[in-house]
């Protein structure tokens, strides 16, 4: 009815487990399409295979990406790791092309009330791209910060203005509403309802987190939080000690709590592989000067937060991204202390930049290695290639920063596969020719296996294992 927004979710009970279902819904004389559907395998160790996708941009392309992996038939779980909306009005954060695409949104408007969130999942829905997708795959999904507005906390977000939007609670509570109503996630009066675990057979547990809305206080900002020195000069040094020492909330203790009992209960029962499926970059990974690529004149044109990103790397060997885990680098220290002490082989999913990485899981440069990180480049929305060119010259910059970067790739669109074994886990990511045609190729860029065992000596390596053909 109307309160749910007339979605309908079914709870099946009584199903077998490691068995694929084919289903479908019938209302009086209508018949839906036929989905399709695997439960999880109740033990054994067989392999796994997922889908990686996060950051769908609706006007600023075709879910091109979305198709591809619909079209894969070895897929048994597509992981959505958020921004599978976005918020912003009409002409806010679009393609050029979005009118000429037929992609602008609906409502036209920045999307505030619980009826402006349920028209922009509806249009969402309506794509026949992302309904083939849900139609083949079942999907675990968490959100992250545009499902309500960007750069969401759990008292605001840099996108909330209340003397125009109103006070921030109640859009919150909207937008999370809309999201349990149209998504594969139960209707819940939880704070937390896309954080639980799923266990795959004994190979893997995958434990999905909130890093976005619940636990998070607000994140420092260059703009805003910086003092001055003595000189009168922003103290951007005295501004690092504070993200790398002060103690502030990312997921919460509750959440904290369950994570490590989560941890704790994998490697009791013998499960070779936990893996954390949540949204921003976890593992240290400051920005890289680039005076060397681009010069001042280059630079002069760029935006003024590229600019004092540059700037601040030049001067501190690394500007920090204050939004991901590099902002709360405390919280960041008791989740690997988890990971090193109650797990076998962690692997950290990610999504938010819309760029593809592969990293080792570190605190700072040189340090040890507590497992691995593999980021999701975005379905649709646009990178920091696209923004500022030389490409290759600030993949490479990233390389030479940073001894535990194993891939940086800051233009391509598209996805990630993972296949999990009992002895490795490889990463493939997929990137896509286009997302402003339907008419588009994709290809695999980069392989990457994973050893089991690899971080037991504080040191990760990943083999690259790209195809040449």
């Amino acid at each position: 009815d109307k309160d749910r927004d007339y979605t309908v979710k079914v709870d099946v009970t009584g199903l077998k487990a490691g068995t694929k279902y084919y289903y479908r819904f019938k209302v009086g004389e209508e018949m839906s399409t036929m989905g399709e559907t695997k439960t999880l395998n109740d033990g054994g160790k067989d392999p796994i295979n997922f889908a990686v996708v996060s950051c769908s941009n609706y006007p600023f392309g075709y879910f091109n990406g979305y198709r591809a992996i619909s079209e894969m038939d070895d897929i048994d779980v597509v992981l959505h790791l958020g921004d599978y909306i976005y918020e912003y009005r009409q002409g806010g954060y679009d393609s050029p092309n979005a009118e000429k695409m037929g992609r602008l949104v609906d409502p036209p408007h920045e999307i505030i009330s619980l009826s402006d969130y349920r028209l922009r999942y509806a249009l969402y829905r309506m794509d026949e791209d992302l309904q083939a997708l849900h139609q083949k795959f079942s999907f675990i999904c968490a959100w992250d910060d545009h499902e309500f507005s960007n750069n969401a906390y759990i008292d605001g977000a840099l996108n909330h203005d209340e003397s125009e939007d109103g006070e921030w609670e109640p859009r919150r509570r909207a937008a999370a509403k809309a999201f349990m109503e149209w998504l594969p996630v139960r209707i819940t009066n939880s704070e937390l309802p896309t954080v639980r675990s799923f266990d795959f057979g004994n190979l893997a547990t995958l434990a999905m987190l909130d890093t976005r809305v619940v636990g998070r206080e607000r994140p420092l900002e260059y703009e805003n939080d910086v003092e001055l020195n003595d000189q009168q000069q922003p103290d951007y040094a005295a501004f690092h000690k504070r993200l790398e020492t002060e103690e502030r909330s990312l997921i919460g203790g509750v959440q904290e709590k369950w994570l490590e009992d989560t941890l704790i209960n994998s490697k009791k029962d013998g499960i070779p592989w936990q893996i954390l499926g949540q949204q921003v970059i976890m593992s240290y990974r400051p920005e890289p000067a680039l005076s060397h690529v681009f010069n001042p004149e280059e630079i002069s044109k760029f935006s003024e937060g590229e600019q004092l990103s540059m700037k601040v790397a030049e001067e501190q060997g690394g500007f920090y991204n204050p939004d991901a885990w590099d902002g709360y680098q405390p919280a960041r220290r008791r989740v690997f202390d988890m990971l090193e002490k109650h797990s076998e082989n962690p692997i950290v999913l990610s999504g938010d930049t819309h760029c593809g990485w592969a990293m080792s899981l570190t605190d700072k440069m040189g340090g040890k290695h507590y497992g691995a990180e593999f980021a999701v480049q975005g379905i649709t929305s646009p990178n920091r290639g696209g923004r500022i060119g030389k490409v290759a010259e600030v993949e490479q910059a990233y390389y030479d920063h940073m001894d535990h970067m194993a891939y940086a790739n800051i233009m391509d669109r598209g996805f990630m596969t993972m296949t999990i074994t009992e002895e490795d886990t490889t990463t493939h990511w997929h990137v896509l020719s286009t997302v402003e045609s339907k008419d588009f190729d994709v290809k695999i860029r980069k392989s990457l296996k994973y050893k089991a065992g690899d971080s037991a000596d504080g040191q990760v390596t990943l083999e690259d294992v790209t195809s040449k053909e």
